[in-house]
């Protein structure tokens, strides 16, 4: 008995001891590596507890300015955003942020406010189409070719079309004066918005005195426009114009002004002929700073892409094993991309120009550089797309044998 109490006791005093090391143990790992690391370990819970309250913040109240642009800068996307866009920082800040009377989260808060967006954007075009019927733009620039970059334009052709049609042949009159745009009188100042200016034609005509009112009365009202529960109501034809001409104004609600009209006889009888003259004054907008600034996006959007496709495309060679660079015609086509790359440099400086939004006073000087840049993209583009589909048929040659 007393052999298995001692027994018990060597086993008691063993575990003691065993627990006693194990617990030194753990001291010595505590002092020997975690008080080291305890700033360590303390700053990493700090900072996933940030995490954690900026990730709520976040969900709920979105970005601020400074947050936005740091985000940007962080992900080298700041320099893709115009520089006018960080100019104001009171606006933007307005802008990014969710209004206090929001109870969604911001995520949810930004696509209901981007629908509305789609919406207000489809509205502005209609608007535009509306007003572009009664007041067309007039961008008679001899070197810059606007037809895909500008909406609801009049042309040399389309007005004399809309006179012969609507004027003349619509109310059965006979004319042989000769239809021009020309000596369009635009306000002096050129730092407005709107810039609305006028040119005038006379016509001799012939025709019944009942198609010479009817034409006077429709004249009166041309360019009528009703506005009804804050949106505007066409009285003209918005329908789409054919997609060959679908930059084009409709002309359907022209805005026209008798400046004088006479005829030869009082017109008594409405079945009678009779001969007259009259001035008629047409309404044209021409090109302003907010039409240059479309003009200019769409020229960086142009410009970047071809930068991105040249680079891609010109620096195939670069690397060993690419067999397009075996081949003497590939090869050739990959080096005559890549030559596109010092021209893309050259005409960088006056891109970056324009993502900065410098304001310019003289529009046709203006108009004469971005028809300069205009062309040599096209024709930059036109050697890149060349050579690109040499690349692709020789790609697919191996495939068809």
């Amino acid at each position: 008995m007393e052999a298995m109490d001692k027994r018990k006791k060597d086993r008691l005093i063993k575990g003691i001891v065993l627990n006693a090391l194990v617990f030194t143990g753990c001291i010595v790992y505590v002092i020997a590596y975690v008080f080291p690391k305890y700033d360590e370990i303390s700053a990493t819970i700090t900072k996933i507890n940030d995490t954690a309250i900026n990730t709520s913040s976040l969900k709920k109240d979105g970005v601020d300015r400074v947050s936005f642009e740091a985000l940007l800068s962080k992900l080298g996307k700041k320099k893709e955003v115009p520089a006018i866009v960080f100019s104001d920082g009171e606006k933007l800040s307005k802008v990014l942020a969710k209004p206090a009377t929001i109870q969604t989260d911001y995520l949810t808060w930004l696509i209901e406010e981007n629908g509305k967006v789609n919406v207000l954007d489809k509205e502005i075009q209609e608007n535009d189409v509306i007003l572009g019927n009664i007041i067309p733009i007039f961008a008679n620039s001899p070197t810059l070719n606007t037809e895909d970059d500008i909406d609801n334009q009049i042309t040399l052709a389309s007005f004399i079309s809309y006179v012969e049609k609507d004027i003349l042949g619509k109310y059965a009159l006979t004319s042989y004066a000769p239809l021009g745009i020309s000596n369009i009188s635009f306000p002096d100042k050129k730092d407005t918005t709107v810039n609305i200016g006028s040119f005038k034609i006379s016509l001799d005509f012939k025709g019944k005195n009942s198609n010479i009112l009817s034409l006077m009365d429709a004249l009166q009202k041309s360019g009528k426009l009703t506005v009804r529960n804050g949106k505007l109501i066409s009285e003209g034809d918005t329908s789409p114009v054919s997609p060959k001409g679908k930059w084009l104004s409709r002309l359907s609600n022209l805005l026209v002004s008798v400046d004088a009209f006479s005829l030869d006889a009082v017109p008594d009888a409405s079945s009678l002929d009779n001969k007259g003259s009259m001035t008629l004054e047409f309404y044209v907008e021409g090109m302003n700073y907010q039409k240059i600034l479309v003009l200019r996006s769409l020229l960086v959007t142009k410009f970047e892409w071809l930068q991105k496709s040249v680079k891609e495309k010109g620096l195939l060679c670069t690397k060993p094993g690419n067999p397009l660079c075996n081949e003497t015609v590939t090869a050739n086509a990959i080096a005559t991309i890549k030559g596109l790359i010092k021209n893309l440099s050259t005409l960088q400086p006056k891109l970056i120009a324009f993502k900065k939004g410098d304001i310019t006073i003289d529009i046709n000087k203006e108009m004469d550089t971005l028809s300069d840049i205009k062309a040599s993209l096209q024709t930059i583009e036109m050697i890149y797309l060349k050579n690109k589909s040499i690349l692709e048929k020789a790609k697919k040659q191996p495939s068809t044998k």
